[in-house]
């Protein structure tokens, strides 16, 4: 199961990179911090999207086949389950992604980028099309996993393109002045259609009560990672903003990465997400190994949250982590933010965790 949760990680990297290189693509320069972003990476980029999206249909080849008769399962999964159909979809739109950089010079010339983009849209709508949420329903489990997917990786795209392939900060408060509007919608559109997609894969009353499966844990923990993108997001947009109109030297690129690392994160606890069984397909008595270390076997039925004196002080040692990141910003300390950022989240886990009963 690792290797489905690094290459599922790599596979949202890889449609991070191209929204992102292709978007400023189409920024003026004088509206953008000098990027160098090469051809190549794109063709890697393309395979790798091929690729990374076969390997959980490679997986149920093989639990399927059980090493015999390979040739006859690998042609009804991909022909007749609608993970392998859509792989065979993904599969050709990369292909013709390739061929169309190899015509056109993409990088260029504005005027195709706009196909790139096209492209990279229909392959995202063909990962949706096998989703959780899209295999519960006929269109709009595929929708709300369709926005929820562009929006993010509009949003680390940029932040990946800006903050790890500038090969300067010139231009960077002009840059923000059209950046910081795009990461507000964008994270407002994560928001309300991770909302709605998370209703149509379980019922939202029952939220708490999941943290004791596998599946709960990583949806809380993936939550809990909003915390630091916000306090980051902050200092991104409005605080390096300040310091860049008093500090010309200041170099925001840093804070862009330690950013982007986060929603890395993100990306890992999704990959985790997409391969755990949903509530309604859970037994009730698959309990998280996380979960189950906390209570030493003993869970709490039903889950509930509750204030307790545990709780209490993880929650204001949280604030007390909060208010160390802010100082730590004021000391130009990205690493020591970083970490402090993640303690954050730990806390803030422990408080809610702790106060299960």
């Amino acid at each position: 199961m690792a290797v489905l949760y690094v290459t599922e990680t790599l596979l949202y990297s890889c449609f991070s990179f191209l929204m992102g290189a292709f978007i400023l693509q189409l920024i003026p320069s004088h509206k953008k911090p000098s990027i160098l972003i090469r051809e190549r990476w794109l063709y890697v980029a393309i395979a790798g999207i091929a690729v990374f999206a076969f390997t959980p249909v490679a997986v149920l080849i093989m639990e399927l086949s059980k090493g015999t008769d390979l040739a006859s399962i690998t042609q009804l999964v991909i022909f007749s389950f609608t993970i392998g159909k859509a792989w065979a979809f993904t599969f050709a739109v990369a292909v013709f992604f390739a061929l169309y950089l190899f015509t056109f010079p993409v990088l260029a010339d504005k005027r195709f980028v706009i196909g790139a983009l096209i492209f990279t849209i229909v392959l995202i709508f063909s990962i949706s099309w096998s989703s959780h949420a899209a295999s519960l329903t006929e269109w709009t489990g595929f929708l709300y996993h369709s926005v929820h997917f562009t929006a993010v990786s509009i949003w680390i795209g940029i932040l990946i393109a800006a903050g790890w392939f500038a090969k300067d900060h010139s231009n960077w408060l002009s840059f923000l002045k059209w950046f910081s509007p795009v990461a507000v919608i964008c994270f407002s559109f994560t928001i309300i259609s991770g909302f709605f997609m998370m209703a149509v894969i379980m019922d939202v009353r029952d939220y708490i009560s999941s943290w004791s499966l596998n599946y709960g844990q990583s949806l809380l923990i993936k939550h809990l990672l909003l915390l630091p993108i916000l306090l980051f997001a902050f200092i991104n947009s409005f605080s390096i903003k300040k310091r860049l109109q008093k500090q010309k030297e200041f170099d925001p690129r840093p804070w862009m990465k330690a950013e982007s690392i986060v929603l890395l994160f993100i990306f890992v606890t999704t990959a985790f997400l997409g391969q755990q069984e949903p509530p309604h397909a859970s037994s009730g008595s698959d309990y998280s190994p996380l979960f189950a270390y906390f209570y030493n076997g003993n869970i709490p039925m039903p889950t509930q949250f509750g204030w307790s004196s545990m709780s209490l002080l993880f929650s204001i040692t949280a604030v007390l982590f909060f208010a160390l990141c802010l100082w730590s910003y004021t000391k130009k300390a990205v690493g020591i933010t970083f970490i402090l950022s993640m303690l954050l989240v730990f806390s803030v886990y422990m408080a809610l965790i702790t106060g299960l009963h």
